[in-house]
């Protein structure tokens, strides 16, 4: 049987399978959203739709910060089947930013309709200027932090902001985005401020924001410097001599420290802050007749810096033989003559670590009456500290080893005691240190 189809209904059929398609696509594709009237620190956006859609189309709904596209929680309410508001905060500044939405599958009540669209918008918040950040110690070199509640235009600046001394203004830079902040500036004077000198910067009206809101009324607004920073103390003193090799180096200031960071060529450590007290705590002790050279920033809490630079001298110990020992997870012993390492040997310390920290002489020497195993040499510290062999498969009970008693002990490997018993001289000096 043949069927027959003529050219108006092919035509028809046509005609409505692309109105079908046009409006599913512009269905699916047309939201309108528009901003609500809100108090600052709140956005409220209206969105509406073609179609009536499905509660659960809000579940497709992304919000994104425009600068670091970091999603945004909101709430929700539809108002109708085809207006959905929704609202979030904005706690910290800057306000009034932008942002983009998107649809992705939003299901309508209407089968096959669904929601794919996507846009941006921009908060709107009515400019003022925040105020500056610590207002009453501000760092005489900078930066002044002036805080806006919205980004602002950055070539209105000049021309808008009076500022006390000559200088710059740079925005803020988020460490983590690397994006510009320009509702955060950041003013540099050209040279230092007064301490503890009172000054006025003048924020005039006209200066508008990105989202072409403008101040209404100049606004002058006054900072006080901080108190000079000066140090109060260092030791050891800048161009000293005969400074012990265990001398720890400290710098004592006037306010509260934030961060220091001190170097000294040749002697690794870090930097240890206690209010206004900074010391550096060295990985090894210093070598003896050796000039070493500090270089010291320090800064304090309201951003005032220091740079020092100076350098100190060590005792002189001559040709004179001696140890030293790290103490810790990893111990390790050095042996010197002068300022020169001749030695680098292994040790174990006795389980309970209970060496003292400090410098240590030599009282005796001798060797084990052994009862278990051959005879042992051994050191005996003025600490009560035994230096000796322990043998494989013994415990260190000096009764059973022939050893006299002592308070704690360090094991070496027994070529290395032999070593040290013809190396080094009656009464030498040893230095424990963590």
């Amino acid at each position: 049987m043949i069927v027959h189809i003529r050219r108006t209904r092919l035509v028809q059929v046509g005609f409505l399978v692309t109105f079908m398609f046009v409006s599913w696509l512009v269905t699916g594709s047309f939201v309108r959203q528009d901003l609500l009237e809100c108090p600052e620190g709140q956005v409220m956006v209206c969105f509406k739709f073609l179609t009536p859609m499905k509660p659960s189309a809000v579940n497709r709904l992304v919000i994104e910060r425009f600068t670091d596209g970091q999603r945004v929680p909101f709430h929700h309410h539809w108002v109708t089947a085809n207006t959905l508001h929704i609202s979030f905060p904005e706690r910290e500044y800057p306000r009034g930013l932008r942002y983009r939405y998107q649809f992705k599958m939003a299901s309508s009540m209407i089968w096959p309709f669904y929601v794919w669209s996507s846009g941006e918008w921009q908060s709107r918040v009515k400019l003022r200027f925040i105020g500056i950040e610590n207002q009453d110690a501000v760092p005489s070199r900078g930066p002044v932090v002036l805080q806006f509640n919205t980004p602002v235009q950055p070539s209105q600046l000049p021309k808008h902001i009076i500022l006390p001394e000559p200088g710059k203004l740079e925005p803020f830079i988020n460490k983590q985005t690397k994006e510009s902040d320009f509702s955060r500036w950041l003013y540099y004077p050209d040279q230092k401020m007064k301490n503890r000198f009172r000054y006025t910067l003048e924020i005039k009206k006209g200066l508008s924001s990105l989202a072409g809101d403008a101040l209404t009324q100049s606004q002058k607004v006054q900072f006080l410097t901080s108190p000079e920073f000066n140090i109060q103390q260092m030791q050891p003193k800048p161009g000293s001599t005969g400074i012990w090799l265990t001398r720890t180096v400290s710098f004592t200031v006037n306010q509260p420290l934030k961060r220091a960071d001190i170097v000294i060529p040749g002697l690794r450590g870090q930097s240890r802050i206690n209010g206004n007290q900074v010391s550096f705590m060295a990985e090894r002790v210093m070598l003896p007749d050796t000039t070493y050279s500090i270089t010291a920033t320090l800064t304090s809490v309201s951003n005032e810096v220091i740079t020092y630079r100076g350098s100190f001298h060590t005792t002189n110990l001559g040709n004179n033989r001696w140890v030293e020992l790290k103490l810790g997870p990893s111990p390790a012993l050095w042996v010197y003559q002068g300022n020169k390492i001749t030695r680098s040997l292994k040790v174990n310390l006795h389980p309970r670590n209970n060496i003292p920290i400090g410098t240590l002489y030599e009282q005796d020497r001798g060797v084990s009456t052994a009862k278990a195993g051959a005879p042992l040499p051994w050191f005996r510290l003025n600490a009560d500290i035994l230096l000796h062999v322990l043998p494989e498969g013994f415990a260190d009970i000096h009764a059973l080893l022939g050893l006299p008693a002592s308070y704690s002990c360090l094991y070496l490997r027994e070529k290395d005691l032999d070593w040290l018993i013809r190396y080094l001289p009656p009464g030498f000096m040893l230095i424990a240190h963590e």
